[in-house]
């Protein structure tokens, strides 16, 4: 009996074209999922369960193969196939069979959903995924590890470089490079080329360097500015929209969003909850730029905020009040 085991227990689309894919070809006689969580133990994904972790596969038998499902970002992807890959199991390709693959080249282990075009003379490189309605244009090559995200559109002739991601909505201008993990964010327009570790933001987008972050911040606390309000508050309220954002107990002062786990889809979030509940506008080049809670309290700490709670100063104030 031949398994195959899905890593990764959060993408139901892709349990989806598993089954799409063994039904056309008859593959597998077990499909199953696999995922470190312990809270998915025992759940099924349209019919299909999660047996246990990813330490499972040293049970596997010698004609059994794998599938990395992460891909919310190429970082954790990569770190995902490493650990797949160190139990000795062979990963191994899932392709909508809908997909036209006419003329172009192929690596090992890609993931191609349903709706995506791979034009000719495209190159799709090894542990690759190109999400529904993305487009690889005609002779453009996708790099090892690297993301199409739905609806991102690589125009003819564009190298992207290994690990890198196109998110959701975004485009690629014809001939130009992104490099080794750039980020082209979503609904942006690259107009120019990416450079490795940059990410491309806006539309026409502008070039952000993610490689070198800023400074930690020096914020005195406690602080009070003109108007009465408290940095350290502020602070603080930053800290817990981060970790609101990105699913942590908590989040320091100097930690990093992208870091942590943060990508562009989790900035657009973050920015509306900032601008929400700081009363404040944020926008998110400030995210990108100041990707800490202490960088972007200092960058916006203007005197225009209004907390949720009373001030360290106010509650000081009260105190001696009642004294």
């Amino acid at each position: 009996m031949t398994t195959l085991y899905l890593c990764a227990a959060g993408n139901p689309e892709a349990v989806r074209l598993a089954l799409t894919v063994n039904e056309a070809e008859q593959r597998w006689d077990r499909i199953v999922l696999l995922d470190d969580d312990p809270a998915k133990r025992g759940h099924e994904v349209m019919g299909v369960p999660v047996i246990g972790p990813f330490a499972a596969l040293a049970d596997r038998q010698p004609e059994d193969e794998a599938v990395n499902l992460v891909a919310r970002s190429t970082k954790g992807r990569d770190g995902a196939r490493a650990k797949i890959e160190s139990f000795g199991i062979r990963l191994t390709s899932l392709i909508d069979p809908s997909v036209d693959l006419r003329g172009a080249t192929l690596g090992r282990a890609v993931t191609i959903y349903a709706g995506s075009v791979i034009s000719a003379l495209s190159t799709v490189g090894d542990h690759s995924v190109i999400f529904t309605q993305a487009v690889l244009g005609h002779g453009a090559t996708l790099g090892t590890g690297a993301v199409l995200a739905p609806g991102a559109v690589v125009n003819a002739r564009v190298v992207v470089g290994e690990r890198a991601y196109i998110g959701s909505n975004a485009s690629v201008l014809p001939d130009l490079s992104v490099g080794k993990d750039a980020t082209v964010s979503t609904c942006s327009a690259a107009v120019s080329d990416v450079p490795a570790n940059c990410t491309a933001l806006g539309v026409p987008a502008e070039i952000l360097g993610m490689s070198a972050p800023a400074a930690p911040i020096t914020m005195t606390e406690p602080h009070e500015n003109p108007t009465g309000t408290d940095a350290a508050d502020f602070l603080a309220d930053i800290q817990t929209i981060f970790a609101e954002a990105l699913g942590q107990p908590r989040v320091g002062r100097n930690d990093n969003f992208f870091e942590l786990g943060g990508n562009s889809t989790l900035a657009v979030k973050m920015q509306a909850l900032l601008s929400n509940k700081l009363g404040t506008p944020v926008t998110i080049v400030d995210i990108f730029r100041f990707p800490s809670p202490g960088q972007l309290a200092s960058h916006l700490f203007r005197g225009s905020y209004v907390p949720s709670r009373p001030t360290r100063a106010e509650m000081r104030r009260r105190r001696l009040a009642q004294s």
